[in-house]
């Protein structure tokens, strides 16, 4: 789902960075710098590795917790002051040092976090599932680079086919909320590469594409809501048909968060064009519900209590985003509530680091804003093919009990099945982290979990 904080819109703008180097110094800033960013109840680790030469700074940066390494920004030095510049994400640093910490103000987007830093060594990255993948040079399955259009958008994509055999069973990857590249990549995690080699291994056709406005994809917004992202899905499942190795009956959708949420979508539009959906971690309660519950757990992975009088604030927060369509209103009226609740020791406990008009403009957005106000209720019930609906008990932002049963109760032919121990990635964890967890942990995806996929769409493809 659209992991709605600003942790989550910090860590997806981050990624898309430029740049190099500059000029004047006199202090050491040699090494690599590390500190976090508190955004809400989450938070984000962030390097500088710095350079000082006779002709200026040679400067890289990484952000681990989401697996980014190496990537360029630009640097002055004055005196005591490091000043860091990261155009392509809106994002700047100015810190001061003092002895060996850098005490200063992470902004990005015209908003100010408070990000101290300590001289600290390198950060490795290790993702052997897809290293595996990557150096496997006798994979039983070809990839080709594909496109399709919708809405005037021309799609890029990976097609993956088996090297044996033809008229396979296809499946489209539709991943969660994004904007996210056809691997799904979040975190250094490419949950899709590992999806279609397992897939494609097993005698299955897989597409998986960049969405709207990301990497080679040509046009649209990458801030688009959920319907029209469906209508995408859509087109992917319709060029899959037109391709002479595939079965045009044997066609779904696997999708992953709200890419669940548009496999139902698709499911209950088009019963007659969608053989059958697999839902990882997608919804089956009300936008409201969803809501709450993702502000309680986020609260717990982070250590921190969540009493009354919080739970009261979060329940009348995600009211008035839930139940008013229009945003000006909405926005006038959280206004008023924030406006309302000021003094209350238990406000600043909930907002922790933002201020109400950032919380406000980030609801506002049409793509936040739709997640909220879905009732996936109405599409369930009227999904006729067969279904596989999984989660794992320390999802952090799509609660998997709750979910699930909404889910079995309105669609009972369905499969469920919850997974102990896995978070909102099906990655393996020991405890309630959230998502400043995900880069850390070096499984992309559970193997059990992938054979389960493969397993079950297998078995349905047979009867």
């Amino acid at each position: 789902m659209k992991h709605i904080n600003f942790y989550r819109l910090l860590s997806a703008a981050l990624i898309l960075m430029a740049g190099l180097t500059t000029v004047v110094h006199s202090q050491d800033f040699n090494g690599s710098w590390s500190g976090v960013v508190n955004v809400g109840p989450q938070s984000l680790t962030i390097v500088f590795n710095i350079q000082q030469t006779g002709d200026g700074v040679d400067i890289t940066w990484d952000s681990p917790d989401q697996g980014a390494f190496g990537l360029p920004a630009t640097a002055t030095i004055s005196g005591n002051e490091l000043n860091v510049d990261i155009p392509a994400s809106r994002a700047s640093y100015k810190g001061t040092l003092e002895g060996e910490t850098l005490k200063g103000t992470f902004t990005q987007m015209g908003y100010g976090f408070t990000l101290n830093m300590t001289r600290t060594g390198e950060v490795q990255n290790t993702r052997p599932q897809e290293a595996a993948i990557e150096g496997d040079t006798n994979k039983p399955y070809r990839n080709e680079d594909v496109t399709f259009t919708n809405d005037g958008i021309i799609f890029s994509g990976t097609l993956s086919l088996p090297s044996k055999g033809s008229h396979f069973p296809a499946v489209v990857l539709v991943a969660g909320s994004g904007p996210l590249d056809r691997n799904e990549e979040v975190f250094g995690h490419k949950p899709f590469l590992l999806l279609a080699d397992a897939l494609s291994r097993n005698g299955f056709a897989v597409l998986r594409y960049d969405e709207r406005g990301v990497g080679a994809t040509i046009g649209g917004d990458p801030a688009a809501p959920s319907e029209p992202l469906a209508t995408d899905a859509m087109a992917a499942l319709r060029y899959l048909k037109t391709r002479p190795e595939v079965d045009a009956t044997q066609v779904g959708f696997v999708g992953h968060s709200e890419g669940g949420l548009i496999a139902v979508m698709n499911a209950a539009k088009h019963p007659d064009e969608v053989a059958y959906i697999v839902s990882l971690a997608g919804p089956g309660v009300p936008g409201k519900e969803l809501g709450v519950a993702q502000t309680q757990l986020g609260f717990k992975a982070a250590g921190l209590e969540f009493g009354e009088d919080l739970m009261k604030l979060n329940e009348e927060f995600y009211t008035i985003i839930s139940t008013e369509k229009d945003s000006v209103t909405m926005c006038n009226k959280l206004a008023n509530y924030f406006h309302e609740q000021e003094g209350n020791p238990a406000l600043e406990l909930y907002l922790k680091g933002v201020t109400p008009e950032q919380y406000i403009q980030l609801y506002a957005l049409p793509m936040v804003r739709c997640v909220f106000q879905y009732d996936p209720a109405e599409n369930l019930k009227r999904v006729k093919c067969p279904m596989l609906a999984i989660n794992g008990t320390l999802d952090c932002q799509v609660a998997c009990e709750n979910n699930l049963d909404a889910i079995k109760r309105f669609v009972p032919h369905a499969t469920v099945k919850a997974y102990e121990g896995l978070n909102h990635f099906f990655q393996t964890c020991t405890e309630w982290k959230g998502s400043a967890n995900y880069g850390a942990i070096k499984e992309t995806m559970s193997p059990e979990v992938l054979m389960d996929i493969v397993n079950w769409l297998q078995l349905t493809v047979i009867h």
